[in-house]
């Protein structure tokens, strides 16, 4: 009778079971795998680079640096996460230093923006992707009062 009762309540879990990965979907890190890979464009001063994993576990990880004069004169590491509150993550930590946060406020297909308020500049990262080899990021918010905005055409590269 109880393995009768097991297999019973073992059976109707199933389906509820079978169901959560799928509504779980939307929530997962692997829908910007178009970020995946190397980009890169050039400025006045140098060239900018960035380079993002494929997603695993949940994550992307990511990095970026601007060279000029043969030198690294900017870096970023960065990761893509779900956020506790749902949502994703972008964490920021700018020359290794402290991570700042920004939750995505809008994803779409092939765009994805994050916000955090409490920051003057940047305020807001957007990531967009122009099949095949475009990808836009652009960086908006405040600097001394004034609205300010960044865009970074980027195109992709082969990896090293």
């Amino acid at each position: 009778m109880r393995t009768v009762l097991a297999l019973t309540l073992a059976l109707l879990a199933a389906p509820a079971l079978a169901a959560k990965p799928a509504a779980d979907e939307a929530l997962r890190v692997s829908q910007f795998k178009w970020l995946t890979g190397c980009w890169s464009f050039d400025t006045a001063d140098g060239v900018y680079e960035e380079q993002w994993t494929t997603p695993t576990g949940n994550s992307m990880l990511g990095m970026s640096r601007r060279v000029g004069e043969g030198y690294t004169r900017e870096y970023d590491f960065m990761r893509l996460v779900t956020s506790g509150g749902g949502g994703f993550d972008y964490v920021s930590q700018q020359y290794g230093g402290d991570e700042s946060r920004y939750n995505s406020s809008s994803v779409a297909a092939s765009r994805v923006v994050f916000e955090n308020p409490d920051r003057p500049f940047p305020r807001k990262i957007s990531y967009e992707f122009a099949a095949p080899d475009k990808l836009t990021m652009r960086l908006e918010g405040t600097s001394e009062g004034r609205p300010m905005g960044l865009s970074f055409p980027m195109k992709r590269k082969t990896c090293p």
